[in-house]
């Protein structure tokens, strides 16, 4: 007992230690969970915060999307009323609010565009674009901001065109703010001079001779470039997190030169491979069935060498004419002229899978050229794509007398124009395989290679079809007129038809009238009582019977099922 009053104090202190330190670890566990649970409960506001300024974002953009219907109900109305006979003064109104519609049209493109950006922050999709007439369409939309500035700007290239592969949703942002921030700092009534050059490698814009310092407050220097003692160093935006972050996935740079006092904006001229929208070639397999199809809707001597589709080219600007001829040359046995005569002599020589041609042209207008091609029955089912100017005085007749199935404003974007290629050969070739069928029966064009190598009966079938075609409208086409056409015998010509197809001549007459009859109907511009004169059955109650024998429909139900 003396010896344990003895140590008491010792143990009495170490007692207090371990009672201390037991509070001291509370406190810290207590302290520390204090602390988690408040990081968790700002991180969870913080995501709270973030998803309703999302959604907010989202709900604005959407509300700006919704806008564009009613603009364009009004956008419409104005346009007409401006391009008919009206006073002066009231069509200098109309032009201000039309351009005032512009203007919003294109807010609008952008927001829609920042949509799609918030939708695939991660993801790009490039495609090729003429630089020329890209950078063009941003300065224009950027005028205003330079006219309110008291700044002009104008644009010199070292290229006449040039292509380059981007991403435009997530590109133009960039280049919009490049450029705003150089008018933003620009002394009143001065001009910016943008210069353009590209090379296989990059592209860039640059302004030469900046010499407000002011502008340098707009981008911040890499902080490894720091290091460096280069009188060209790599920026970027100081307070823009949002093209910062664009540029960034673009592959750009932004480089200023203090000596030469100039700032470049740089980008690569070809994306990575999997950034790029690959172009789907199309390529005409070679087979007895699309043979015969090509013999019959051809020329008899015309023989495919290739499966790249068969283009003609015409434009009498001969820098965009080998521009185009170069971009489409890898997908396309591309044929091209300036003068619209010599076009319209190697479309009949070689009846091409596809037309291209400016509505400017020498020789002959390519709306003429068009026009042309479309009301002769050699070479009307040949796609046609016209393209034209934006500006260009009477462009709505011109369009409509063109008859060509497709057209295009300048400038347009190469990418587009080989969408709109591959889908007019595609159906172009399954329209015409599916007359072939429906005129001769299915088991026309899969007859064995060796039962089709006679060349002259192509060239029969074919005589025989466009002699019918053309003369449609006669009531009384008989055997014996075709037999004539054909320097043969009605005997002979009857024989050997019925040897070839397996039926009498008069069945083909009887189908392609009807085939004739469903393509006018369908195309909405006769009505049903005026067809029967123009394929060949003058009774209307004759007609209607054999239609609804032919069809098992009615000529008023077939127009209602197309529309």
């Amino acid at each position: 007992m003396k010896y344990l009053l003895q140590t008491s104090p010792l143990v009495y202190s170490a007692i207090a230690i371990l009672i201390l330190y037991q509070l001291n670890f509370t406190s810290i566990l207590l302290a520390g969970g204090i602390s988690i649970y408040w990081i968790i409960t700002h991180i969870i506001t913080i995501q709270k915060e973030r998803n309703l300024l999302k959604e907010g974002s989202q709900y604005f953009i959407d509300s700006f999307e919704s806008i564009r219907a009613p603009l364009t109900l009004v956008h419409t109305p104005l346009k007409i009323a401006y391009n008919d006979v009206s006073p002066e003064n009231i069509r200098k109104e109309l032009s201000l609010a039309i351009q005032n519609i512009d203007c919003l049209n294109i807010h609008l493109t952008r927001l829609i565009d920042l949509k799609q950006l918030f939708a695939n922050t991660e993801k790009l999709n490039s495609s090729e674009y003429e630089l020329g007439a890209f950078i063009k369409n941003r300065i224009t939309s950027l005028k205003t901001h330079a006219a309110n500035n008291l700044v002009g700007l104008n644009i010199k290239t070292d290229f006449n065109y040039a292509s380059v592969w981007f991403d435009q949703s997530k590109i133009s942002p960039v280049i919009d703010k490049f450029i705003k921030y150089a008018i933003d700092h620009t002394e009143q009534k001065k001009t910016i001079t943008l210069l353009i050059t590209s090379n296989p490698e990059y592209w860039q814009i640059k302004i030469t001779d900046f010499e407000n310092k002011k502008i340098l407050q707009c981008y911040k220097c890499k902080n490894w470039q720091l290091f460096k003692r280069k009188e060209e160093l790599e920026y970027n935006f100081a307070k823009n997190i949002f093209c910062k972050r664009l540029i960034k996935m673009c592959n750009g740079k932004i480089l200023i030169n203090h000596s030469s006092h100039t700032i470049a904006l740089k980008f690569p001229s070809k994306d990575s491979p999997e950034n790029v929208h690959q172009h789907t070639a199309i390529q005409i397999e070679s087979n007895p069935a699309e043979e015969r199809t090509d013999t019959l809707f051809g020329k008899d001597s015309q023989k495919r060498n290739s499966t790249k589709p068969l283009v003609v080219l015409a434009d009498s600007n001969k820098e965009f004419r080998l521009y185009l001829e170069e971009r489409l040359s890898k997908d396309f046995i591309v044929k091209s002229f300036e003068n619209g005569l010599d076009a319209l002599e190697c479309i009949k020589e070689e009846y091409p899978d596809l037309v291209i041609c400016d509505i400017m042209l020498h020789g002959m207008y390519g709306n003429e050229l068009s026009s042309k091609l479309k009301t002769s029955g050699e070479t009307s089912v040949i796609p046609i794509i016209l393209y034209g100017s934006h500006i260009d005085t009477g462009q709505r007749s011109k369009r409509e007398s063109s008859l060509a199935d497709i057209f295009l404003y300048i400038p347009f974007h190469v990418e587009d124009l080989k969408t709109e290629m591959n889908v007019l050969i595609r159906n172009n070739r399954f329209l015409r395989k599916s007359f072939l069928e429906r005129i001769f029966g299915k088991k026309f064009l899969e007859v064995e290679e060796d039962k089709i190598s006679d060349e002259e009966n192509y060239g029969l079938i074919n005589q025989v079809k466009e002699f019918i075609l053309k003369n449609i409208d006669k009531e009384n086409l008989t055997i014996d007129e075709i037999a004539s056409e054909l320097y043969m015998s009605r005997t002979a010509f009857f024989t050997k038809w019925k040897a070839l197809t397996g039926e009498a001549p008069k069945y083909l007459i009887y189908r392609i009238r009807m085939e004739k009859a469903r393509e006018l109907l369908e195309s909405g511009k006769y009505s049903v009582n005026v067809l029967p004169e123009m394929i060949g059955l003058k009774s209307l109650k004759n007609f209607r019977h054999k239609y609804k024998e032919y069809f098992g429909i009615t000529p008023s139900e077939s127009i209602m099922k197309k529309q």
